[in-house]
């Protein structure tokens, strides 16, 4: 059988085709005599898109309950539909009446989904809030059942919110180890490109707070070049690179990469042995081998590092954009793909922009898609558990399962 990780990067290829895909059928696919696009965001929902599959697809179990940031609505519609939740023909409805909504909502779409979050950092906090309620109910009703976590997916620029740092820094939540929050550190926001010493700044707010904080820096790829000798080198010449910097060299063909790497290296000859030393392919797929686009690293991470006595932050870097033709360009937030472009994209995934909602082939990637349908199905509640779920996530359904250890994978 194929090696599990690699099943996973099949499924995550075939999510990033259909979050792409699902905004070019709202713009383009769609009659509109006015001019004005339909919008949606294929960049920002890029950059999650290996952090979802890694949490859908390995980690997830039906007690768990998920917020997702609103810029990233079509992955989420994307794995509900793979995990057979949402039908095909919903998939070209973005923003259309009685379609997918712009951003996740529970009231109005027609798929699962356990926070809205519309609003901009309400949707993080949202988990905060039913991790708090849930306890509470559990306290004074002996039927409620077990939760498991309560996780967020959200956008690095949502931390820019007041709201987050109120429910971070509230002294009842330091003591929420079911809370597990991941940023999307794509370090782009709509107009501009965050400076690194924020990001510093970030993670020691939330370690003040008493929250558990885990970084994502590097994927395995660029991190065993790092182990090589000028790999010290390679490590501080990428870190001290300033963010405009390193998002231009995601965008020079890979025979330019080793001249960006070295440019006002001067010196540095063990660092030039290593960059002329790797293949130009090799090479700048090392230099955009970022953490949160590791599907091993992001599973182990779910899987052994998370502690269950704390709330616990992830901090994974991604590229805005990955694996589209607009990956890194500083202007993607609201960019759309043009036919020739999707067509690329629908090569590189291995799908057809003629028939984009065709169904994944029968094999391993298919496999896993129907495990964890059944793995993560939620059975209709009794009185008893409708209760304790709108007292948390509002979900009207729980498992019966007995809670795993930690973030076992099934």
């Amino acid at each position: 059988m194929t090696d599990r990780i690699d099943v996973l990067r099949l499924i995550s290829r075939q999510v990033r085709w259909l979050s792409a895909a699902i905004v070019d059928a709202a713009n383009r696919g769609r009659p509109d005599d006015s001019g004005v696009k339909t919008g949606g965001h294929q960049a920002s929902s890029a950059s999650m898109v290996d952090i979802a599959v890694a949490l859908w697809f390995d980690q997830l179990s039906s007690r768990d309950r998920i917020s997702v940031k609103p810029h990233a609505s079509p992955v989420l519609h994307a794995v509900n539909h793979l995990l057979g939740d949402l039908d095909a023909t919903y998939l070209p409805t973005l923003r259309a009446e009685g379609g997918l909504q712009s951003y996740p909502s529970r009231s109005k779409d027609p798929d699962t989904v356990d926070f809205s979050t519309g609003s901009v950092g309400i949707g993080a906090t949202a988990t905060v809030w039913a991790a708090i309620a849930h306890r509470y109910l559990r306290s004074h009703v002996p039927e409620v059942e077990p939760a498991g976590r309560f996780v967020a997916l959200l956008g690095d620029a949502e931390l820019d919110e007041g709201a987050i740092w109120e429910a971070v820094a509230d002294p009842q939540v330091a003591r929420l180890g079911e809370v597990l929050w991941v940023v999307d550190m794509n370090r782009q926001s709509l107009d501009r490109v965050v400076p690194d010493i924020a990001i510093a700044r970030l993670e020691a707010m939330f370690e003040a707070a008493g929250w558990q904080v885990l970084t994502l820096k590097w994927g395995r790829l660029v991190s065993a070049l790092f182990e090589r000798e000028g790999g010290e080198e390679l490590r501080r010449r990428l870190e001290e690179m300033p963010n405009e910097e390193y998002q231009r060299m995601l965008r020079v063909a890979p025979d330019d990469v080793a001249d960006r790497l070295l440019a006002g290296q001067d010196g540095a000859a063990a660092l030039t042995r290593l960059v002329l030393d790797v293949p130009a392919e090799q090479l700048a797929a090392a230099v955009r081998d970022l953490g949160g686009h590791d599907l091993g690293l992001l599973v182990d991470t779910f899987a052994a590092d998370v502690d269950d006595d704390r709330p616990t932050v992830v901090f994974a870097y991604t590229v805005k954009g990955r694996g589209l033709p607009t990956e890194g360009h500083p202007q993607n937030h609201s960019a759309l793909l043009s036919e020739e472009q999707m067509r690329t994209l629908a090569h590189d995934c291995g799908t057809d922009l003629d028939d984009p909602w065709a169904p994944l082939e029968p094999g391993d990637a298919a496999d896993l898609c129907d495990v964890r349908r059944r793995v993560l199905a939620r059975e209709p509640a009794t009185a008893a558990r409708r209760c304790a779920s709108r007292a948390t996530s509002g979900t009207p359904t729980a498992s019966r399962s007995p809670p795993r250890p930690r973030w076992a994978g099934s």
